[in-house]
């Protein structure tokens, strides 16, 4: 159930600048959680956030627009060179985030369950997604979402001794 007011939107590049606010926005909260860092993206120009404000990212939003999380979901045709890479079926989820005032209102369960859809109408079989093994309230969402531990494991890039679990669900 689609908690009121939600709604999922898949963006494209006139959305650039919802992008670019929750993207920078993400960087700044959490920091630790994600491979890029804020002086990777901050400087970037318009035409650099269109290109990157594409279908494969997933914003909820409040009845009022406003961003309140976001997922981007990509495959082995679109995968970053960045931390995992999409297997064959694969769809890797990526740069799962929820602004801190929209947490505990169902909002990770929409963007986990719109990027499941994205993947099925991807023709994927199998979700991938890497998590921040200290980062036990994502690894519960996740697991509510069917999402298993697979063993599979990267060194955090600049965090030492500190390792991103993978985790996938069949599609």
């Amino acid at each position: 159930m689609v908690p009121v007011g939600l709604h999922v939107v898949r963006l494209g590049p006139d959305d650039w600048r919802d992008y670019r606010e929750l993207r920078l926005g993400m960087l700044r909260d959490a920091p630790d959680a994600f491979w890029t860092q804020l002086a990777d993206v901050q400087h970037l120009a318009e035409e650099d956030w269109r290109q990157r404000s594409h279908d494969r990212t997933l914003h909820v939003r409040d009845a009022d627009g406003t961003p309140l999380g976001t997922a981007t979901v990509l495959t082995r045709e679109t995968n970053q060179v960045l931390g995992l890479q999409a297997g064959s079926g694969d769809a890797l989820v990526l740069a799962v985030y929820v602004v801190p005032a929209a947490r505990g209102r169902g909002v990770v369960d929409l963007l986990l369950e719109a990027s499941h859809g994205l993947a099925r109408e991807l023709g994927c079989t199998r979700l991938v997604l890497q998590v921040g093994e200290a980062n036990l309230a994502a690894r519960r969402a996740y697991e509510r979402h069917g999402y298993r531990l697979t063993g599979a494991s990267l060194p955090h890039p600049r965090l030492a001794g500190q390792r991103d679990l993978e985790m996938a669900r069949p599609v």
